[in-house]
């Protein structure tokens, strides 16, 4: 496959009422990303990753590969495999790697404290055994320095990306850009808010949600056709929602899922538990959103 660039959502797992995945609907999810024309796909935080076990997985993975595979386009698989365990993170690569995976997204050990040449070991030991470029994943409550991403980047061979998702994202682009770090691609993250700030700084691509691929897919083709002006009306239009379901994973899950049952992709959108779920009244707020921006397929 060729670089992670462009447009790369990141899936969303359907459940079934009893908390089993949905497998019909993670298919036709998959096929409407795939006809989307998205540049890849990812099974990350936002696909509920960590609760999933290890079969559950291994069986999300090869739909998706089989599924990219058998519509013979080019589209890379990115599969979070970041823990807080050496071993299991080590096991999780490996797992993505024989499926078919064309690279890993990984953060950093949150539930301990680590320094920086703790971190850089983490990395590296990941860079070792698994020969797949790494998208190093910079998030609230496990962020990574500027100067420590571009120690990575210059010292370990597959540390070739990073998603962005600690704001402001657009200022630390620019200030991680000044460091001249060596082959460094950057992605955005964050559900995509901030999509077009971050392309004007340098940003490659972006990992949204998996629930309006076609709204970014045709920016990014406005921007890569340097249609800035004309990105921005049309890509703003969906800022206003895209921020609504920025409050929390949890309330995104719901919420993001409901956009994909309006959409005809989804039957429901269950939420494996523990969750947060939203009440009534931020329905209303989304309904009012997928009736404006004419998201719905429903007759």
């Amino acid at each position: 496959m060729g670089q992670i660039i462009g447009v790369i959502p990141i899936l969303a797992t359907p459940f079934n009422k009893n908390g089993d995945i949905n497998f019909k609907d993670y298919e036709k999810e998959c096929e409407f990303l795939i006809n989307s024309d998205v540049n890849g796909i990812g099974l990350a935080l936002g696909s509920e990753i960590f609760k999933l076990d290890f079969e559950e997985k291994e069986k999300l993975i090869k739909i998706l590969y089989k599924s990219i595979h058998q519509s013979k386009k080019n589209i890379n698989i990115i599969v979070n495999t970041g823990t807080s365990s050496m071993n299991e993170t080590i096991r999780l690569s490996k797992q993505a790697k024989d499926l078919g995976a064309d690279g890993l997204m990984v953060m950093p050990p949150n539930l301990i404290t680590l320094n920086d040449s703790e971190i850089m070991q983490y990395y590296e030991t990941i860079s070792d055994n698994i020969p797949l470029p790494i998208v190093m994943q910079d998030i609230p409550g496990a962020s990574l320095s500027n100067n420590l991403i571009a120690n990575l980047a210059n010292n370990i061979e597959y540390c070739r990306y990073v998603k962005l998702e600690v704001p402001p994202t657009p200022l630390k682009i620019e200030g991680l850009l000044n460091l001249n770090p060596k082959d460094l691609i950057i992605l955005g993250g964050a559900s995509g808010n901030y999509y077009i700030e971050e392309s004007l700084r340098g940003a490659k691509g972006t990992m949204p949600g998996s629930y309006i691929p076609d709204v970014f897919v045709k920016t990014y083709k406005l921007l890569n056709n340097n249609k800035w002006e004309e990105a921005y009306e049309y890509f703003n239009n969906y800022v206003p929602m895209l921020r609504y379901l920025s409050q929390g994973l949890s309330f995104s899950y719901y919420l993001s899922k409901y956009i994909l049952c309006k959409r005809g992709i989804f039957e429901s959108n269950n939420v494996r538990p523990p969750s947060v779920k939203p009440n009534a009244q931020a329905y209303r707020e989304m309904d009012s959103f997928i009736k404006q921006l004419k998201l719905s397929n429903e007759k």
